[in-house]
């Protein structure tokens, strides 16, 4: 990472902390059989993922929950064959401010619902989709682990270096299964 990037990014980082400071919102650890409402970050810049994040996202509607996503292209413009505005919410670098924090009005509405649980999909860091997932409403938040991010999560997964999103995937579908599953016995 460039001098100037990577100094943008712990400006980026600095601002997100004083943002979340004093940041009140309910927590309720919720598992995946009593939620109602879903949001979703991911990194659209990959075909494939962004492939495996639709494919999450139509299991999800045919388990009944209201979904709500939002992608991150890494680039000044999305390609428009390739991504449907009409059923997903993108946004670029252009809808990025200089120290990385996401200023699309669609966003702002995003961070304000209170979904059962917000998923960030991505395995890699990204800022944009941290300051989305910190600033978030949700009542249970679930991300990859990055130890300079873990206070804007509930529930961490420490996936190793180099696994897919599918195995990511995969583990949360693990975890939200097992939470509150003495209670449902």
């Amino acid at each position: 990472m460039g001098i100037v990037k990577n100094t943008k990014k712990k400006f980026g980082e600095y601002f997100l902390k004083k943002e979340t400071e004093g940041m009140y919102r309910t927590k309720q650890a919720i598992n995946f059989t009593e939620s109602k409402s879903v949001g979703i970050l991911f990194d659209a810049t990959v075909p494939e993922d962004f492939e495996l994040v639709k494919k999450y996202i139509k299991f999800l509607k045919d388990h009944k929950k209201r979904v709500r996503s939002f992608g991150f292209y890494n680039a000044k413009e999305i390609p428009t064959m390739q991504y449907s505005k009409l059923e997903y919410d993108f946004f670029t670098r252009k809808q990025v401010n200089w120290h990385f924090k996401p200023t699309d009005p669609l966003i702002k509405n995003f961070v304000e619902e209170e979904f059962d649980i917000l998923i960030n999909f991505t395995v890699h860091q990204c800022l944009p989709l941290v300051y989305i997932a910190a600033l978030s409403k949700a009542k249970f938040k679930i991300g990859k682990h990055f130890p300079k991010y873990e206070m804007y999560y509930d529930l961490l997964l420490d996936v190793e270096e180099g696994k897919s999103l599918k195995y990511f995937m995969r583990n949360v579908d693990v975890y939200l299964n097992m939470i509150n599953a003495k209670a449902e016995a």
